[in-house]
């Protein structure tokens, strides 16, 4: 088990919640990595989970970032040693987490609860939905002010989620900014006044009521769509559509909406 300082998990109604860090702990570092794709990768693993959320566990927080001082500590062991741009990438725990995110057939949702900074916000990039909480908080990237650059996939997810002219220029300036300005600008999908667990909660409950064979091809399509060329991506997309057509849950589904339909002709697909 974790220690729930790092790192701490409940499933309630098929939908999990992740919670990291405390109080105590608001950096991600190389324990809440381990521990984060071991929680996740237990929880892709698991059938009766249908949607995950991951939240901070301390006020003000969802994670501020990647721990400086073990920054400090690795540039310090390394320092002076050649690192060619062609060296073989090596993912560690934290890039495995991520990449469990984007491939894992449930989605994930970030409840940003408060500040999330350098890792902690290139863990929400990853993540299929975010949803940030009002207040006084920090969303972003600044890692240039400290002579680095976002290394968590900070410079390959965020062009993708808001262009490439938009990143760049946020990289390079190095401003964080707030939950309402984040989601103006499409770092975030929503700011909300509530918690942002609430708000996070109320989707993957939405969500864990659909077929998990439909969400699955969905988020699979969609997670595809700008790395695949238009004709393969609608060809897949048929298929899945026809497999998910002539599937048993569908079909059922679809009767239980026509039935519906014929003594309430105003039902709608909701």
């Amino acid at each position: 088990m974790p220690n729930p300082d790092v790192l701490s998990t409940r499933i309630d109604a098929g939908v999990a919640v992740v919670t990291l860090g405390s109080a105590k702990r608001i950096f991600f570092d190389p324990e809440m990595s381990d521990a984060l794709f071991e929680a996740l990768t237990a929880l892709a693993a698991d059938a009766s989970v249908r949607a995950i959320v991951v939240t901070g566990g301390a006020p003000g927080y969802f994670v501020r970032h990647y721990s400086v001082a073990a920054l400090i500590a690795l540039g310090e062991r390394l320092k002076g040693q050649p690192w060619p741009e062609d060296a073989p990438y090596q993912a560690g725990s934290f890039d495995q987490a991520m990449a469990l995110v984007e491939a894992m057939p449930k989605p994930v949702i970030a409840a940003i609860s408060g500040s999330a900074m350098g890792g902690g916000f290139e863990f929400c990039l990853a993540c299929d939905i975010r949803i940030a909480q009002a207040g006084d908080f920090q969303i972003g990237l600044p890692e240039i002010n400290v002579g680095i650059l976002p290394g968590g996939g900070g410079t390959q997810r965020l062009p993708r989620t808001i262009g490439t002219a938009n990143a760049l220029m946020h990289i390079l300036m190095g401003v964080t900014l707030n939950p309402k300005d984040a989601a103006a600008r499409g770092f975030v999908q929503e700011c909300v006044n509530g918690k942002a667990l609430d708000r996070a909660l109320e989707i993957a409950r939405r969500i864990a009521t659909h077929t998990p064979e439909s969400v699955a091809a969905i988020k699979r399509l969609v997670r595809g769509a700008m790395a695949t060329p238009l004709a393969q991506g609608l060809a897949l997309e048929r298929n899945l559509f026809m497999q998910l057509c002539t599937g048993e849950p569908a079909i059922a589904r679809m009767k239980a909406y026509e039935a519906q339909n014929i003594t309430a002709p105003s039902q709608t697909l909701e």
